[in-house]
């Protein structure tokens, strides 16, 4: 399930009444923290989104949540880079592979970034940190 708030949708005194219940939750409480966080993003009229770990998604909601086109995500979905299941002849990808993919694309692609600002930095072992690859997802792409 994912839920989802568009960007400037909450009212400064919705905001207000977040930040005074989170007060009142215990200091280093995981749900503080992260209600800490939607109310930070909420704050700065930015948008948010709250998945459930344990959802699934189709192709085509995963494409709309990471802001690609499906034939895209199909691509990473075919060539190893995203995890997914068959429910028959349909796929799913499991929420917390979704965000494990998201996040070694933003990685990859700062390190990207940071290599065209610094061109001595391109080293396989920088490759391998920004973006680690199985030995077996290798095999599959040298196959393709």
């Amino acid at each position: 399930m994912l839920t989802s708030i568009a960007p400037g949708e909450t009212a400064q005194q919705e905001i207000a009444v977040l930040r005074t219940a989170t007060e009142r939750l215990p200091e280093g409480s995981s749900l503080r923290t992260l209600l800490d966080t939607l109310a930070a993003t909420l704050g700065r009229g930015a948008g948010a989104a709250v998945l459930e770990q344990d959802a699934h998604y189709t192709p085509n909601q995963a494409a709309e949540l990471l802001g690609m086109s499906r034939p895209h995500l199909l691509s990473f979905m075919d060539g190893g880079a995203l995890a997914f299941t068959r429910v028959g002849t349909h796929r799913r990808i499991a929420a917390t592979d979704l965000v494990d993919f998201a996040e070694r694309r933003h990685a990859a692609g700062k390190f990207v970034a940071e290599a065209l600002g610094n061109p001595t930095r391109l080293d396989a072992a920088a490759i391998a940190e920004a973006a680690p690859i199985s030995d077996a997802a290798l095999a599959e792409l040298d196959r393709l």
